[in-house]
């Protein structure tokens, strides 16, 4: 097993074993699997960050004016800016998953309100990315349920899509249906953000370019 050291901001920390063991008992009984998900993580997307949950959204300090994040690190769930410890029920990932600008003017008008917002951007030559946060939490049964990944509200609002919505496969507080009934089996998170979400957010960016659901979802499992 290799150590996996996370970078966010000006913060540096090694993820603590022990300390995310304590918050999520899976992790004990599935040690393959925790690897498998911090390794790939680490691998795949690197910028994104192991962090304490609670109520369905990631914990933030209440202790310092940062209100960073909270995360498994010196023996406990740690602030990243002033490590004082942070209570949490669950463990969630949280980063930015990378999406091609569409040049249609529909979609013209919401990235701009995405950019008045303050919503990242990057560029490679010639192409421009939306950068879109998104939350990946843990169930208590994981590997053998499904996480739940979750769009940020406002992200949704500023482009104009519901939190929702079957047609825009969105089951609520802006969760992905990326999962048929009974289809899941066990994969890392970076699978399933690899495999799953980065068709999940294509089709939504079609909405949004003016297809309707229907076709922009055409041959998609979910």
């Amino acid at each position: 097993m290799r150590d996996i050291v996370h970078h966010s901001g000006q913060h540096g920390w090694l993820v603590d074993r022990e300390a995310a063991a304590a918050t999520m008992a899976w992790i004990q009984r599935a040690p393959a699997a925790w690897q498998a998900d911090l390794e790939g993580m680490a691998d795949y997307f690197p910028h994104w960050a192991l962090v304490g949950a609670a109520d369905g959204a990631p914990v933030r300090c209440g202790l310092c004016a940062e209100r960073a994040f909270a995360a498994p690190m010196d023996g406990a769930l740690r602030c990243l800016a002033c490590r004082q410890p942070a209570a949490a029920t669950g463990l969630a990932w949280v980063g930015q998953l990378p999406i091609l600008a569409r040049p249609e003017t529909r979609f013209q008008r919401r990235r701009e309100s995405l950019r008045e917002a303050g919503f990242g951007e990057a560029a490679a030559p010639g192409l421009d990315y939306l950068l879109v946060p998104l939350t990946v939490l843990y169930p208590a049964e994981w590997p053998n349920v499904e996480p739940a990944v979750r769009y940020s509200r406002r992200w949704l609002q500023l482009m104009g899509l519901p939190s929702a919505s079957a047609a825009h496969h969105l089951v609520g507080a802006g969760q992905a249906c990326i999962f048929a009934w009974g289809q899941w089996r066990a994969m890392s998170i970076a699978a399933v953000l690899q495999q799953r979400m980065v068709n999940h957010l294509a089709s939504l960016c079609k909405i949004v370019a003016g297809q309707p659901p229907g076709q922009a979802f055409i041959g998609r499992i979910h």
